[in-house]
């Protein structure tokens, strides 16, 4: 059980809350409404790709060009149903977390802005399920990974904010190319721009409160104990990557050995890089804020 008195902020806020208020007046400025305005068509076409081709896992790999155009269009779909899948999972821990500290001590200043992003993200749980159900006809449960056990509250605290901004920097990281892939059906351009221009919101919230927690705990714990944060905050971005190559996609995508093409491509050195390339923005954030000492995540 957390003990949430831990988690007040010592350090002058101002700067933090004048971009909370500007956060809140994009929020106010933008008036779509998913629930209400989002045409959803009757099919996805299948002649293309749901995924750019340079996001898919098997890029860059012989995967890529031993497979046919056909095979290719499958795998994109899972893997869309799957990038999807991953907004749903992850959103559902942020709501519950995030929903459990609204106006409580150490996020008094916070909780007004709380309330725009948790209902935000709630548009955003909705419609990536509903296309997962609509077009996937499932969603790909979550798979829970083994953590750290850094039992602090500060310190579990940061890691989960931590997780949080992993998981949305990947994931707008896929937006903000899929949003301009003229090759994938607009329908999916069309949902990840609109993902995209809410999570630039979020993704800066994340940064700015990180940062704060971040230097509290450098005031208060040993530099061994920073290193151990910052080890298991490593940990979580390489085990974030690998959830893009769900064993399960390629089993839908009607591969054989599925289990055995996952582990080749999370060998291959040019996913390595791509996954680097992946990380590259939040992994200079935490270097930036003197979490990370050395950037490299593999």
């Amino acid at each position: 059980m957390i003990a949430i008195n831990e988690l007040a902020l010592t350090q002058d806020t101002s700067k933090f809350s004048k971009i909370l208020n500007k956060l809140i007046e994009q929020t106010n400025s933008d008036i779509y409404d998913p629930f209400k305005e989002l045409v959803w068509p009757e099919d996805i076409e299948q002649n293309k790709l749901w995924m750019s081709l340079n996001l898919m896992s098997v890029h860059g790999t012989r995967f890529e060009h031993e497979l046919t155009q056909e095979q290719l269009i499958e795998l994109s779909k899972w893997e869309f149903i799957n990038f999807c899948s991953l907004n749903v999972t992850g959103i559902r821990e942020l709501l519950v977390e995030m929903t459990g500290r609204l106006h409580t001590p150490g996020f008094e200043f916070l909780s007004e802005y709380l309330h725009y992003l948790i209902a935000e993200e709630n548009e955003h749980m909705w419609y990536f399920s509903k296309f997962c159900l609509q077009y996937g006809k499932k969603i790909y449960p979550d798979r829970a990974l083994a953590m750290a056990n850094l039992p602090e509250a500060d310190i579990a605290n940061f890691m989960l904010f931590s997780r949080i901004l992993i998981f949305e920097e990947i994931v707008d990281f896929y937006n903000r190319q899929m949003a301009k892939d003229s090759t994938l059906p607009k329908f999916i351009q069309d949902i990840n721009k609109l993902h995209h221009a809410d999570e630039g919101r979020h993704i800066t919230y994340g940064r700015q409160y990180i940062n704060l927690v971040c230097q509290e705990l450098k005031n208060r714990y040993s530099k061994e104990r920073i290193m151990e944060i910052e080890i298991a905050v490593k940990s979580f971005m390489n085990l974030g990557t690998q959830k893009l190559y769900r064993r399960e996609i390629y089993a839908d995508a009607g591969f054989e050995k599925p289990g055995q093409i996952r582990k080749e491509l999370l060998a291959n050195p040019v996913r390595h890089q791509f996954n680097n390339e992946l990380l590259e923005r939040v992994t200079k954030f935490f270097t930036k804020i003197g979490l990370f000492s050395k950037p490299n995540t593999h």
